[in-house]
């Protein structure tokens, strides 16, 4: 039996993903954001610390990060 956790996003975030996913084969915001994650961890692109920054700096700026 697997183990599951809780991940809180903003609402207007969930309804922004929502949004873009209309038209894709997702079915739900939770199995898009799996994909994603998935994608980005089998990913051999890095980035720099810098731009790790910057995208943090952008979703705190976004509200989508505290």
């Amino acid at each position: 039996m697997a183990d599951y956790t809780t991940i809180s996003l903003r609402k207007d975030f969930v309804a922004d993903v929502e949004e873009y996913i209309e038209d894709e084969p997702f079915g739900s915001v939770k199995e898009f954001v799996k994909h994603v994650a998935v994608q980005e961890m089998e990913s051999d692109d890095e980035i720099s610390e810098a731009e790790a920054r910057r995208i943090g700096q952008r979703l705190r700026d976004l509200g989508y990060v505290e």
